[in-house]
């Protein structure tokens, strides 16, 4: 049996990466003489949206031009931004025993990420986590807001890409938001539902087939 895991990274792989995009964020908000703070609840609400819809929520007194600004200025801090990512950024418990697990056994590991291609080895190897991956596919909708996007489309359409002509027996999914559930089931896969106990609850209303918060438990799986 051949099996490909599909792995979403923030807020799944790893932990607290929350934190450095609250810390981005009010940075740049303070840059631009918003009397705003984002909270971490808010942080944690927000996670996974585009730097973009991020300012939009956190500035709705603004308008496009400015949440445009604001965007290419977070995206510009580059050094700053990792050193702060570097500080705050961990593993996921059991996240390197379980994708070791499903490697040894034979099958195969992808991420599939809303990150800018170009970063997101980086943060795989921040954490020593690369090593774990057949391949890392980066989904980059940060820049996009002038266009009307989705990006449950874009990571389904970028999974159909990628498992087309192979010959998989199962595609299991495992993500944290239910944009990740719909993409992941538009291609056939079995999903999971990750949520961090320390920071959020289960979700009530899913199409996932799973819920978990141990990342052991879809081993499964195998």
């Amino acid at each position: 049996m051949n099996i490909l895991f599909v792995w979403d990274f923030h807020g799944v792989l790893e932990k607290g990466n929350v934190y450095a995009v609250q810390k981005l964020c009010n940075l740049v908000l303070d840059d631009f003489g918003i009397d705003k703070k984002i909270s971490i609840d808010e942080a944690v609400n927000w996670y996974g949206l585009s730097w973009f819809d991020y300012f939009k929520l956190a500035a709705p007194q603004g308008d496009f031009l400015l949440w445009q600004e604001m965007t290419d200025k977070v995206l510009s801090l580059q050094q700053k931004g990792w050193d702060i990512i570097k500080k705050h950024l961990r593993p996921r418990e059991y996240a390197c025993e379980t994708l070791k697990t499903i490697q040894e056994q034979g099958h195969q590991n992808i991420l599939l990420s809303n990150t800018q291609p170009e970063h997101i080895r980086r943060f795989t190897d921040l954490i020593d986590m690369s090593q774990y991956f057949n391949n890392l596919i980066g989904c980059d909708f940060h820049r996009d807001s002038r266009i009307d996007k989705d990006i449950h489309n874009i990571k389904s359409e970028a999974l159909s890409n990628f498992i087309k002509d192979k010959n998989y027996n199962k595609v299991v999914a495992i993500g944290d938001k239910e944009s990740d559930i719909k993409a992941a089931k538009s291609c056939g896969a079995t999903t999971y539902l990750f949520f961090d106990q320390e920071i959020d609850k289960p979700a009530l209303n899913t199409e996932a087939n799973y819920v978990i918060s141990d990342l052991r438990e879809v081993l499964k799986e195998l």
